[in-house]
């Protein structure tokens, strides 16, 4: 009988041990956010410069088309819903989702208003800065406290590209999407591989 409730004790460990090793970390989201972002708006930059049209404003729709299914893949696999669990994590989901339709219905809107160049990038920079400074202090992971930082001022100076410059704010998004999305985020894979 003592040997039943042993191998019931190793089944429970093992059981244990890996509902702990499959634990969800969406770890992989900024970088996958990251890295899509600076990708189109980096062909739109470089298309805009080789054609000057203005079909090519409109790139930063593949964002979402690519990047919503693959999300949906890699969340599938880590089982991402099953992380927000406190009420700061789902403050910060929400803040993201946030950002993401008002980054979407600004490009619509200020594009109908005919203020897309002034106003719509700086927005993107200033939300994606904002969403990393508040996750880094949710997480408490100074990077992404500091990317988050350089992003947001990265947002105010590329108020100042206006003009004949003004497509050069799409670099900012870029260098956004660098600084505070993909190299916090890679930092933030090796920490959590490294387990701190």
């Amino acid at each position: 009988m003592e040997e039943n409730f042993d191998a019931l004790d190793v089944i429970a460990r093992t059981r244990g041990k890996v509902d702990m090793d499959s634990t969800p970390t969406g770890d992989f989201l900024f970088v996958l956010w990251g890295a899509v972002t600076a990708f189109f708006y980096l062909l739109e930059f470089i298309l805009w410069q080789a054609f000057g049209a203005e079909w090519c404003l409109w790139l930063w729709i593949g964002i979402p088309v690519v990047g919503i299914p693959v999300m949906s893949i890699l969340i599938r696999k880590d089982r991402e819903r099953a992380h927000m669990r406190t009420r700061r994590s789902k403050l910060v989901l929400d803040y993201w989702i946030f950002a993401a339709c008002a980054i979407g219905l600004g490009g619509f809107f200020f594009g109908i208003m005919g203020i897309y160049a002034i106003a719509e990038n700086p927005m993107i920079c200033l939300l994606v800065g904002i969403g990393a400074f508040i996750t880094g202090e949710e997480t408490r992971f100074r990077p992404m406290i500091v990317g988050g930082l350089a992003g947001t001022v990265l947002g105010i100076a590329s108020f100042a590209l206006q003009g004949d410059i003004w497509v050069y704010q799409t670099l900012c998004i870029v260098a956004v999407a660098i600084v505070a999305l993909i190299i916090p985020g890679l930092l933030y894979q090796r920490a959590l591989r490294n387990g701190v």
